[in-house]
């Protein structure tokens, strides 16, 4: 071929490369803005992630895409597809510096398939760090496509997109907190109860997750107020709400019901684990010795009912079906645990805890 046909076959060849580079570059451009709207009109933190897992998926076609938060204590994540393969949990546990289990949550579209386990070398996965002075977050991508130059820039905005979106979020979320505090207690109110209990029993339905309800009620409480005074029965439920909250996991939820009853959120709680926990918080209670002035002192006993998310069980049902436990507690003289837990002998001869 003469070089000039060489030359004029070159140039045709650039030409359709810079025209497919520009067509790739102005849609992915078209694909991010669309996103960024959709972005900063969602009203959760999932709504938000689902935006920007869409648009990473558009743009980069993840093999997985995972978003870390860490507000206060708390460190929740949120991974599509969903995974069981160690090292992201352990990239996890180095980026926040933490050593105990950590929450994660699946996040995927209601139509797609589970995703099978992603096996990836910890360089390959792209990560992006996200502060909002109270809370740390951390975006993951490990992308299935080739990356130009050009992606940089994009990924960048959308990390500015999200970063902007969160901090609306975790401000909104503050301002729900605070007038979800019971101030008394410190623990939530009847409306941060209504508003956290719907959200767990969706997730349990959603995900096949499981959660356990708890709610205890002072034994007797009226005699405190009636023989001590409403200071020193303050004084009591303000112990046995520090007693329970220095008991209970991070990721559990302590609200108080109404008077002297409350009632425990359990996120990934077997009954029968939740029922152990209610006799470890009836011990508890039992025990605790609680200060007045001049001196005085006084103990109090509580009775518990426990149900969990099963079938079609809604929220206002898992109340119900605690409340109902909670009544035969006290019917069967109170200080106790409804339904009661019971020792049996495996045939090895150890003890194992059966209701």
């Amino acid at each position: 071929m003469p070089n000039q046909e060489i030359r004029s076959f070159r140039r045709r060849t650039l030409a359709l490369l810079n025209l497919f580079w520009g067509l790739s570059k102005g849609a992915d451009y078209k694909t991010l803005n669309l996103c960024s709207l959709k972005i900063n009109q969602a009203r959760s933190l999932e709504g938000i992630l689902r935006e920007v897992g869409g648009c990473l998926k558009a743009l980069l076609n993840y093999k997985m895409f995972a978003f870390a938060v860490q507000d206060e204590e708390k460190l929740t994540a949120w991974v599509d597809p969903r995974l069981s393969h160690p090292a992201l949990q352990n990239i996890l546990k180095k980026d926040f510096s933490r050593t105990e289990a950590l929450e994660i949550r699946p996040l995927r579209q209601e139509t797609e398939a589970p995703g099978a386990p992603v096996a990836f070398e910890p360089a390959e996965l792209l990560s992006y760090v996200l502060l909002d002075g109270a809370c740390v977050a951390r975006l993951y991508v490990l992308p299935n496509r080739r990356l130009f130059a050009y992606h940089d820039e994009i990924l960048q905005t959308l990390i500015k997109t999200l970063g902007v979106a969160l901090s609306h979020r975790m401000t909104v979320q503050r301002l729900e907190n605070a007038a979800a505090v019971d101030p008394l207690t410190n623990c939530y109110n009847r409306r941060g109860l209504d508003r956290q209990l719907a959200h767990q029993v969706a997730n349990a339905h959603r995900y096949g997750q499981e959660v356990s309800l708890i709610i205890f009620d002072l034994d007797h409480f009226k005699q405190v107020n009636d023989r001590c005074g409403h200071q020193a029965g303050d004084r009591v439920l303000q112990e046995v709400a520090a007693t329970v909250l220095s008991t209970i996991r991070k990721g559990d939820y302590l609200a108080r019901y109404g008077g002297e009853e409350f009632v425990v959120i359990l996120p990934q709680t077997k009954k029968s684990h939740a029922m152990e926990l209610a006799e470890r918080l009836r011990s508890k209670i039992e025990k605790l010795v609680v200060g007045l002035p001049e001196g005085r002192s006084l103990s109090v006993t509580a009775s518990f009912g426990v149900s969990a998310v099963h079938g079609d069980l809604d929220e206002a049902g898992l109340l119900r079906e605690a409340d109902v436990m909670l009544y035969k507690a006290k019917a069967a003289g109170r200080n106790t645990v409804m339904p009661g837990l019971k020792l049996c002998r495996t045939a090895a001869g150890q003890r194992e805890t059966a209701r």
